[in-house]
This record gives structure tokens, C-alpha cells and sequence, in this order.
């Protein structure tokens, strides 16, 4: 974890009130990829800003925009996405800042690389909009109070953020990999988690099953199960949703009215047939 902390925030630079300050730690996870050839999904992030809602709607030149932002971390770091599945995160920052409402979080992806479990190497090539930053809504706004710690949820979809060019039934088919990142933000505090095991039996838990959970019939996030059956979904908006699980020698399960309340954890297991 990297920690650092900053001296008194002044309205020119955040438009916070700098009465006191809060502390904001930002995690990073990752969606499943669901693709049994690819051994690591490589990401190179050098800087971390968020913007306040305040200095947004004091500054009216747009030129100015690099003042909306402050800078959390400057730290070149590098990780694993893959390794960062079922409820598992990596610290990326540990910050105090103003206190205050911020809105958006600008997130500086240098380099990335996909390396295949037989050695290959496919570098990324970073879209021209992620040379300033990728831009990703805080939905509800991070409040930061004084003395409080706010933990920050990055969701980094790698099935959504690399697109395979090529069979990705075949190593030898798999030409490459377009990078389209898409990334979600939540305040923990604003979420729960889902967990739970997916099983054939008692004693035949079932791996590699994919489970989503679906907001108005759009998947919000997904999982796969480990060697155990076991998943987990974090950083999910208290509501209610429907989940779907399913692995390619089962039959596909639903559930309609899974409720997520924020701050706990609610347990929904999948018991699969086979087709």
C-alpha cells in the first residue's frame, strides 16, 4: 500500500473545504477472464487524480481543467489482474485530502501486456484517450469527512477490456488483443458483496463456473468459481438483482430477487445438473 499524506489542500487547487480531512484508500479488482490459455493480464498505472465536485463548478474556463483534479498517486505500479479475482484487491493509494464531495476518478494506464500460459507475449497498444487518463464516474459521489476513512472500489473488467483477435478455442488462433479498458468505481461503504458456492452435489464443488449478477438485463459484474466452487462479487450497489450461473456441462441456473444491502455480505449458492 502506498501511503502518503498532503499538506493543508487550499480552495484554488480542490474548491474542498479544508476544515479538516478525510482519508481516501483506493483498491483495485478485477472481472473474470474467462479465457483457460491466458496465464497473466499485465497493467502499468503511473498516476491516480480525483476531481471535486466543488472546484468543477468554480472553475468556468475548461482549459483549466488540470485545477479540478488532485493528484493521489504519482507511483508507477504494476499488477497482475488476474490475480486480483473473487473478492481478492490490491492497495493502489492511501491519501488524505480535503474534505469535500468528489465526483470522478482520472486514472493514467501506461502499459499493458497479456502473457499466455505457453510463454507468448501480447503487448497492449493504449488508446489515445488513456494518454490523459481514463475517466471513471464516482456513482454516488465519494463524501470524504473529517476523520474518516473512505475505501474506493476500482473494478477493472479485463473479459470487457481485452478483446481476443483471433479463436480463443486454439492458442495458435488467438491473433492478438485490442485494449478497450472499462473500468467501474464504487464507495464501499455504498455496497455489499455477494458470495457463495456452486456445486453439483455435497461433495462435487464446481470450478471454473461463471456467475453474473444482472442489473434491468445488464450484467453488472461476474465471477468465476475457483477449484473449490467458491466465488465472490464485491463492490455491488445495495439493490436487489438477478443472478445467473452457468458452466458449459451444466444447465444453466437462475435466480430472480437476490438483495444486496450495503455493508454486508449475502450468500447465494448454485447447485448445477448436468445437460
Amino acid at each position: 500500500m502506498l501511503t502518503t499524506s498532503c499538506d493543508q489542500l487550499s480552495d484554488s487547487k480542490t474548491g474542498a473545504n479544508t476544515v479538516g480531512k478525510g482519508t481516501v484508500v483506493v483498491k483495485l479488482t478485477d472481472a473474470p477472464f474467462p479465457v483457460s490459455l491466458v496465464d497473466k493480464v499485465m497493467v502499468t498505472i503511473d498516476k491516480i487524480e480525483i476531481r471535486s465536485v466543488a472546484a468543477e463548478s468554480a472553475t468556468e474556463d475548461s482549459a483549466k481543467e488540470a485545477k479540478l483534479f488532485t493528484v493521489l498517486s504519482d507511483k508507477v505500479q504494476e499488477f497482475n489482474l488476474l490475480s486480483l479475482q473473487n473478492g481478492i484487491t490490491a492497495d493502489l493509494l492511501e491519501f488524505e485530502i480535503g474534505v469535500g464531495s468528489y465526483d470522478l476518478i482520472r486514472m493514467h494506464v501506461v502499459s499493458s501486456k497479456i502473457i499466455l500460459k505457453d510463454g507468448s507475449v501480447f503487448d497492449m497498444k493504449i488508446p489515445g484517450g488513456s494518454h490523459s487518463g481514463l475517466k471513471i464516474k464516482l456513482t454516488p459521489e465519494l463524501m470524504v469527512e473529517t476523520g474518516v476513512v473512505n475505501e474506493v472500489l476500482m473494478d477493472f473488467d479485463v473479459s470487457k477490456s481485452f478483446v481476443v483477435q483471433g479463436n480463443i478455442k486454439s492458442k495458435h488462433g488467438i491473433k492478438g488483443f485490442m485494449f478497450k479498458p472499462v473500468i467501474r468505481a464504487m464507495v464501499e461503504r455504498h455496497s455489499g458483496r455477494v458470495e457463495g458456492k456452486v456445486f453439483e452435489n455435497d461433495t462435487i464443488p464446481i470450478k471454473e463456473a461463471h456467475v453474473q449478477i444482472l442489473r434491468a438485463d445488464t450484467v453488472f459484474s461476474s465471477a468465476l468459481t475457483d477449484k473449490d466452487g467458491r466465488y465472490a462479487l464485491i463492490g455491488i450497489p445495495a439493490g436487489t438483482y438477478r443472478m445467473i450461473c452457468d458452466q458449459e456441462l451444466y444447465n444453466s441456473v437462475t435466480v430472480d430477487q437476490v438483495t444486496v444491502v450495503a455493508k454486508e455480505k449475502t450468500v447465494q449458492d448454485f447447485k448445477l445438473t448436468k445437460k
